[in-house]
């Protein structure tokens, strides 16, 4: 495998040692990671920046806006809009069962696809997108409102509509890149205004809709399952988290880094690694799968990040609930893997979130 000069390592190894991560999760017993997590968690939001864009909201209310809602059968498909910051738009699709209620609640941000709202609800602009969603599982929304959800896809900030363009490619043509420099910039993170999204819609449904408090989802794919842990570690209103083809260490030990720029938090390897921001979604229900063919992720680097999860939930005293598995292929969603786990966690026994 390709990796750094040793010069090049021995920088890396010194600039992220592990013995100077302030919130890596140390805890031995169930007291030691309720100590951990109280006070790792305030320090991930404001890490990336949540408490910085609750500080810029002004006067503004974040309030939704609802559009045309659609006769899909068995289920209603209606377009919103989160009026998540002053001058900010983010689009999302509501899916909506014809059952009553109280319903589950599954919330599905989306990876790195222009309009990928639109994936998950099975909207797609010919024959070819059709199939790659049916045979990829990638209309989530749409599987989760079948099973009697309500379901909501929004836009992932930094994509189409909602992204700050790369005029004039200054940045490879990378909106997503784009979107980060500009939230570097003004002391915040690309992930930490997707996960501000996530929260103001859980704040709407929550108080708007017909939900049952108990059984709310978090579940996306790629970009859409590191908001997901992100999200999930952040807000213990989650009751179930699902991020697929997303989960590996930050950084591998031939010093590659994994995951998209976009992702990048300045400082969060002072923090911890992916498996302690992961550990701060202990004790509740947290499922991570990738697929064993998924060139973007080493097969060794998740190996060591799923031990490194486990421990943390070990030391919660509930290592029941957290599962890892392989998917047979590459950077997709695996529906025969996710649904069991979030049936039998959602619609069985609950476990309190707090911690």
């Amino acid at each position: 495998m390709e990796q750094h000069t040793p010069d090049v390592l021995a920088y890396l190894g010194r600039i992220y040692d592990r013995d100077s991560r302030t919130h890596a999760c140390r805890a031995n017993s169930p007291e030691e990671f309720a100590t951990w997590q109280r006070d790792a968690r305030p320090a991930l939001r404001n890490l990336i920046g949540l408490d910085q864009i609750e500080e810029s909201l002004g006067e503004h209310t974040p309030d939704i806006e609802l559009g045309d809602s659609t006769d899909m059968g068995d289920y209603t498909r209606q377009s919103g809009i989160l009026h998540s910051e002053p001058n900010v738009q983010v689009p999302f699709w509501l899916l909506h069962p014809k059952t009553a209620g109280p319903y589950p609640l599954g919330l599905f941000p989306h990876g790195h696809e222009e309009r990928g709202m639109d994936t998950y609800v099975d909207i797609y602009p010919d024959e070819a997108k059709r199939q790659k969603i049916q045979n990829e599982d990638r209309d989530v929304a749409v599987q989760a409102v079948r099973r009697g959800y309500v379901a909501i896809a929004p836009t992932t900030r930094g994509f189409a509509p909602t992204n700050i363009p790369d005029i004039n490619d200054r940045h490879g043509g990378r909106h997503c890149r784009s979107q980060l420099l500009h939230c570097l910039l003004g002391g915040r993170t690309a992930i930490g205004e997707r996960v501000w999204d996530l929260e103001r819609l859980l704040d709407w449904a929550l108080s708007s809709l017909d939900i049952n408090a108990d059984r709310v989802l978090m579940m996306g794919n790629s970009g859409g399952g590191v908001a997901t842990l992100y999200g999930s570690a952040c807000d213990i209103r989650v009751t179930t988290a699902v991020p697929s083809c997303s989960f590996c260490t930050f950084i591998g030990r031939n010093g590659l880094v994994h995951h998209c720029d976009c992702n990048a938090v300045p400082g969060i390897l002072r923090f911890g690694d992916f498996y302690d921001v992961a550990g701060l979604i202990a004790p509740r229900p947290l499922l991570t799968v990738n697929g064993n063919r998924d060139t973007l992720f080493p097969l060794s680097e998740v190996d060591r990040a799923v031990e490194g999860v486990r421990k943390v939930y070990q030391s919660a005293g509930t290592p029941e609930y957290y599962v890892h598995q392989y998917g047979d292929g590459g950077h997709r969603f695996y529906s025969d893997l996710m649904w069991p786990f979030i049936d039998r966690h959602l619609v069985g026994r609950q476990i309190s979130a707090e911690s």
